[in-house]
């Protein structure tokens, strides 16, 4: 088998546009490098026949860009550590992803109010005039009409 083809591809001019921005992109990196301008590259990319507007070419400039920062991002990422058998080195557990989550529910249970109707009665009159926190709670009471309502005063 010769694969005459297939190692002819890489120097065919791909159909797709985005193929051809990615054909041209070490002459398009390398005139950025140089400090043109990214219209200047468009413009000369276009006289050798890349046909595609230039907001277009932004797009698959901005696309291309953004791929080569993640797969370098990955690249550089420290492989995962390995458990060693010796006693002196310990391996950090693994970051805990809903952490955040769960110290927002104990702030939650810490800051809500329990009302308990049933205590009211086992505490003494001065107990109940004091909150948890030790300082003196306003008791309003409040006492219902002996008698039927007043129905002009009614809504």
């Amino acid at each position: 088998m010769d694969l005459v083809h297939l190692r002819a591809l890489p120097s065919t001019q791909p159909a797709t546009k985005i193929g051809q921005v990615i054909w041209a992109w070490a002459e398009i990196e390398a005139g950025l490098a140089a400090g043109m301008k990214l219209k200047e590259v468009w413009e000369a990319a276009s006289l050798d026949g890349l046909e595609m507007s230039y907001a277009q070419f932004r797009v698959y400039i901005s696309r291309l860009r953004r791929r080569r920062q993640r797969t370098a991002a990955i690249s550089q990422q420290p492989p995962p550590p390995v458990a060693n058998s010796e006693p002196g080195l310990s391996v950090p557990p693994p970051a805990d992803p809903f952490r955040n989550l769960r110290e927002q529910r104990e702030r939650k249970k810490q800051a809500l109010f329990e009302y308990d109707p049933f205590s009211i009665g086992k505490m003494s009159s001065t107990e109940r005039g004091v909150a948890k926190t030790g300082s003196p709670a306003s008791v309003r009471k409040f006492e219902y009409p002996a008698g039927p309502p007043d129905e002009s005063k009614l809504i």
